[in-house]
């Protein structure tokens, strides 16, 4: 009796010891295949993202022109702004950075210069001093761009946010294959060859950099939800909107100035009506209106724990009268919406503040170069696996040996990558061309590319217009039915002064209540993303209407399509 018990016992030992040992090797099947199949561009990201993590602090060390001296007292916000915006009339300003939460930094803002390509000018907050201009593109911005989109036309984004999934299932299947893993953080690798040595440094790095992993896996899992599945797959998004900001309307601009041009309110003051309302806010962005019923955005925070320099408190502010017009409060965001402003943050390190804030970055970046380790090691050591079949030819014929390695590494589902070595190829080669389009346009933007609509006459003034796909896209037909285009438009500075609105449309407007999509953005960059009909020909024409502060209307119209008069194919 107690025999039979005993060989019962024995037998539901093995068969759960089997099941266990099945679980693990599924594990371990899914974590090869995960970290092993994408693993060129896993290492381009995540050797990327490591430097992301100090971008900054790389160009600060680079670049003359973002260091600064501390002194006592900072210069107001809207004073260094005002002050960058005389030093460069021609160019309009926006997305002004204060670099407050770093004493060091000097305060810069981005422009578009002459020639299309996009800078960024830097103040010292102390003097007030302009210090010169960068490249958009500077070596750090360059790494963090790369690690963000890979510089790929539109799938950029979404295959970096895949990435991140693959970080946290290979996490997961990497802890189920090695049971009682916390005994091991301090187990010295075995040394009896090398693939032995990489096996268990690649474990021990692994059990090291935990934290780290899980970071990036849960906050590139809650991207890539986000994009695509919600950008371009319908599904549901978890996250409710985010109040729209407000806009001026048209009684309020009615009001303001009757027979002429309303002037605006000098930054300064728009600051300092912000200051007063809250003074313990740290002021780190500001937006200047895009159009005339755009309000000043002004973006802060008061200490909030997980938010980015560009995302906190938003307030608005009416630029010709001062005025505060509404305001979106951190403490008011739902549940999910403060979760998504703490994701930025948490991924990038940029939580922290004072001197702890390097600290924070520092081990970011040791946390990415371990999980750099992580995708060449676990390649390496799948290599080194997979050779038993080359050794095993070798005792036949050396020549034999030489034919089969080389056929074993080129053939679609020969190396420890299968046939995905070469979707990490093509990978690879896009991401190199999309890098030199990305650099050119840092330097020359699209301006001067895609379909030329020729220099017409608007009214008194002249008007000339480029379309383009998008940034990284300008060598493609700009023009698709049913697709979405960048129509940048040239203005003279007086026009600007003069027109109230204007507005893009494909075919003539009906009424001039709703004649078109509005055209918006600083000096030197107007622009606006123009929706393309699903049915067009070459009879098609895109409308211009401008409207001045004084009820003046004024129109002109060109071929939507290459005509080779007033609309010419610059590709």
């Amino acid at each position: 009796m107690n025999t039979a018990l005993g060989k019962d016992q024995r037998s539901r030992s093995r068969d759960k010891k089997k099941r266990r040992l099945s679980l693990r090797y599924l594990a371990y099947l899914i974590h090869s295949f995960m970290g092993l199949k994408l693993t060129l561009l896993l290492i381009v990201v995540l050797f990327t993202g490591s430097i992301a993590a100090i971008q900054q602090e790389l160009d600060w060390l680079i670049y003359d022109e973002m260091r600064a001296e501390v002194q006592e007292q900072r210069i107001s916000s809207g004073v260094l702004l005002d002050r960058l915006q005389a030093a460069y009339p021609d160019n309009g300003m926006f997305f002004f950075r204060s670099g407050e939460k770093y004493p060091h930094l000097n305060a810069h803002a981005r422009f578009i210069d002459d020639t299309g390509g996009w800078r960024h000018a830097w103040i010292d907050p102390y003097s007030g001093e302009v210090k010169g201009d960068t490249a958009l593109l500077s070596i750090g911005q360059f790494i963090g761009y790369l690690h963000a989109t890979l510089f790929l036309p539109a799938i950029g984004n979404s295959l970096v946010n895949a990435l991140g999934l693959l970080v946290l299932i290979s996490l997961i299947t990497g802890l189920m294959t090695f049971p009682k893993f916390w005994r091991y953080f301090f187990k010295p690798p075995r040394t009896a060859n090398l693939r032995v040595f990489l096996g268990d440094l690649h474990k021990l790095v692994g059990l090291w950099s935990l934290w780290i992993v899980l970071i990036i896996g849960i906050t590139g899992s809650w991207w890539f939800y986000q994009d695509p599945f919600v950008k371009y797959l319908g599904a549901p998004s978890i996250i409710e909107p985010y109040p729209q900001k407000p806009l001026l309307s048209y009684e309020e601009l009615d009001s303001l100035e009757p027979t002429g041009t309303p002037d605006k309110r000098p930054v300064a003051e728009i600051i300092q009506q912000v200051q007063s309302a809250y003074p313990d806010l740290q002021i780190n962005i500001i937006n200047p209106p895009e159009h005339s019923a755009d309000p000043y955005e002004v973006v802060g925070t008061t200490g909030e724990l997980l938010l980015s320099e560009w995302r906190g408190h938003r307030i608005f502010v009416n630029p010709y009268t001062g005025k505060i017009v509404d305001a979106f409060m951190v403490k008011d965001l739902t549940f999910m919406q403060r979760t998504d402003m703490a994701v930025t943050p948490l991924h990038y390190g940029t939580w922290a503040t004072g001197a702890s804030d390097l600290v924070v970055k520092l081990f970011y970046f040791c946390g990415g170069t371990a999980m750099t380790f992580l995708a060449v090691s676990g390649l390496v050591v799948s290599y080194k696996r997979t050779r038993k079949a080359a050794r095993k030819a070798a005792q036949h014929s050396p020549l034999l040996t030489k034919l089969y390695k080389g056929w074993y590494l080129i053939r679609p589902w020969g190396g420890p990558m299968g046939g995905f070595k070469y979707l990490n190829l093509i990978a690879i080669v896009g991401i190199a061309v999309g890098t030199g389009i990305a650099l050119t346009l840092s330097g020359q933007g699209t301006k001067g590319s895609g379909f030329l609509y020729q220099e017409q006459t608007l009214g008194p003034w002249t008007v000339s217009m480029n379309a383009v796909a998008g940034l990284l896209e300008k060598d493609l037909p700009p023009i698709r039915p049913g697709n979405m285009t960048n129509l940048n438009v040239a203005l003279p500075a007086e026009a600007l002064d003069k027109i109230k609105f204007i507005y893009a449309r494909v075919g003539k407007p009906r009424t001039m209540r709703a004649p078109g999509t509005l055209i918006h953005g600083p000096i030197g960059a107007k622009h606006v993303h123009l929706s393309i009909p699903r049915k067009i020909d070459n009879k098609s024409e895109l409308w211009i209407t401008a409207v001045t502060w004084q009820g003046d209307y004024y129109q002109n119209q060109w071929s939507l399509m290459p005509d080779g008069k007033k609309t010419i194919d610059a590709r």
